[in-house]
């Protein structure tokens, strides 16, 4: 039975090396035929390098004279503002621009001249507005789909990447109902979020023999958890760094002789997200540009009417929804009992060698802490295995300055020992998930799960984990992400990515597992967070294999990127998913769409 064709088409940004002389391209350079910028280092590349950032510079003085007016308004000197703004095009890959490398000199240094035509510089500006509006959809869809938090950030970058386009007061986007000029809407659009996002103190431990109030927050907007939002706030003496409230939850500590003096706590929401920029323009652009100031991202909680309640530890206030059977919840009281006081290997007999394994890596994992939170724990129920979900962690990684919240599953196996832990999905991934019409609901369990433990290992740097789920032939293609399982349908989807494509990203296993080992030992933390998904059925009934598109945002202590990503996988067995296909792609397609099961024929 035929279904869909894949077609996966891959457009290669090549740079024309264009057959010229220095004499001519002066002569081209005077008569502005050409803009041209120089390098010189010791190296060609190091001279390669400079001759791009001084075509950038080169790019930005021919149209200076539209720069002044947007310079004024940022309260900046022209010139000052083109040299931020020139900063921002630093790392933008030219791909039109032709080269030119001089005869070695007598000092043994290489001069390179990289060049365009007026109509290439248009064209870099015009990949400019296109990121802009790109930004503009994607906050869009956020905010239809009641995602404040990734709405305001999209609607800042945008705004952002705007004054660097000189003709930032021009460019217009149609917003509900209107074309209005980005240069005001932006603001207006993030302000109006702002304005609606409400943060409460819910609750307010007095935790015996501290001497601190523990204080749990939540952040909402319009009713709905503002997940992901970036939090800092006032102790009384400094400003802590800003957090990452998962599904809205924030926790805070404040010593109890200041907080008798305060009758309300500050809190500053950054809409910048300056250290989680996905792409090297966004990141060089809210690095060199001066940020916007906002109203209503500050936000004060009154200390008073709410009373501290006296506990005698820091644990969370659990509760067990029924179908949770006793025995697993005395067991995960003795588990959070252990957490708090850092014994963890007292309830090793609580844990399979593995399941212990895990827990472990999670305690050391930005030295984590249960956050004193009221939460109804829930099962779900997959095969023989329970879910117990969720208990909310606070992770502080003290090298990174970085601090976010979790929500932490613990998986029992049928004699009811915990084999394994995963970081749980946001309640709108689950919800996403378990809404859409594909399957059963038991086969929606396995498949939250399935997603729930791929994106543990890469959080816990559990390589085993990774090496186990691809195969020894794994294909990859994109550089990290398109994989292939020796079973009945992997040769067939081998073969229909056609040969030039394979040899053009094709990396073994082995070499793909060296370099997920080497990022794992270069980086403090890895976080990923997904949203927006995307699942439909591929084989009939009685197998289970599925295809997820789904939107990942990677966050680490040194690299930052969003993209989209495609999982094709076997659940027949639960105990050992198969993935068969593996895609990411940063953006989507020029027509909108992104890799997916309409893109595979099967028989």
């Amino acid at each position: 039975m035929k279904k869909q064709a894949l077609f996966i088409l891959f457009i290669l940004s090549i740079i024309v090396l264009q057959a010229i002389t220095e004499a001519e391209l002066k002569q081209k350079q005077n008569s502005r035929e050409l803009i041209v910028g120089k390098g010189t280092a010791s190296t060609e590349a190091e001279a390669d390098n400079l001759a791009l950032q001084d075509l950038s510079s080169q790019i930005i003085v021919e149209v200076k004279s539209s720069f002044i007016n947007i310079a004024k308004e940022d309260n900046s000197k022209v010139d000052e503002y083109c040299k931020s703004v020139v900063e921002t095009f630093s790392d933008v890959k030219l791909t039109n621009a032709g080269k030119f490398v001089s005869p070695i000199s007598n000092d043994s240094r290489t001069t390179v001249y990289r060049y365009i035509t007026p109509e290439d510089r248009d064209r870099v500006f015009s990949d400019r507005k296109n990121l802009i509006l790109s930004l503009v959809a994607e906050g869009e869809i956020a905010f239809d789909s009641n995602n404040a938090v990734d709405a305001v950030r999209n609607y800042y970058w945008a705004m952002m990447l705007l004054k660097t386009h000189p003709d930032k007061n021009t460019i217009s986007y149609y917003f509900k109902g209107k074309y209005r000029l980005l240069s005001n809407a932006l603001k207006n659009e993030i302000e109006n979020i702002l304005k609606q996002i409400e943060i409460n103190i819910e609750s307010v431990k007095d935790i015996q023999g501290s001497n601190c109030y523990e204080y749990i927050l939540t952040a909402s907007y319009n009713g709905i958890p503002a997940d992901g939002l970036l939090v800092k706030y006032f102790d009384g003496k400094a400003w802590s760094n800003y957090e990452r409230w998962a599904s809205g939850n924030g926790y805070f500590s404040i010593s109890k002789s200041m907080a008798s003096t305060m009758d309300f706590i500050k809190l500053e929401i950054d809409c910048s997200f300056k250290q989680h920029g996905f792409s090297g323009e966004i990141t060089k652009t809210l690095k060199s540009m001066k940020p916007v100031k906002l109203s209503y991202n500050e936000k004060r909680c009154l200390l008073t009417p709410v009373k501290p309640v006296a506990v005698n530890s820091a644990q969370s206030e659990v509760s067990y929804s029924s179908e949770i059977n006793p025995e697993q919840a005395l067991i995960l009281k003795q588990v959070i009992d252990s957490v708090i006081c850092k014994d963890v290997g007292k309830t090793r007999r609580h844990f399979t060698a593995k399941g212990f394994r895990d827990f472990n890596a999670l305690i050391g994992y930005g030295n984590a802490k249960i956050i004193p939170e009221k939460v109804t724990l829930k099962r779900l129920q997959v095969g023989d295995i329970s879910i117990i979900r969720s208990i909310p962690l606070k992770f502080d990684f003290t090298s990174s300055n970085e601090s976010f919240t979790e929500k932490v599953n613990f998986v029992f196996n049928k004699d009811d020992k915990i084999d394994g832990v995963t970081f749980s999905l946001s309640d709108k991934a689950i919800n996403d998930i378990m809404s859409k019409n594909y399957g059963t609901k038991e086969e929606k369990a396995l498949i939250v799960n399935f997603v729930e433990q791929y994106k543990t290992p890469y959080c816990l740097k559990d390589i085993d984990f990774i090496k186990d789920v691809f195969s020894d032939d794994a294909l990859i293609i994109i550089g990290r992400v398109v994989k292939r399982k020796p079973d009945e349908h992997a040769e067939k989807l081998y073969q229909q990515l056609g040969d030039k494509l394979i040899k053009y990203v094709k990396l073994s296993k082995g070499e793909y597992i060296e370099r997920i080992e080497e990022q794992f030992g270069q980086k403090d933390f890895i976080n990923i967070h997904f949203s927006d998904n995307s699942i439909d059925r591929v084989t009939g009934e009685g197998q289970k294999v599925f295809g997820m598109q789904i939107g990942q945002y990677y966050y680490s202590s040194d690299y930052s990127d969003k993209g989209y990503l495609f999982l094709m996988f076997d659940l027949k067995n639960p105990a050992e998913p198969k993935i068969m296909v593996r895609s990411w792609q940063p953006e989507k397609s020029a027509d909108g769409s992104i890799i997916g099961v309409s893109n595979f024929q099967f028989e």
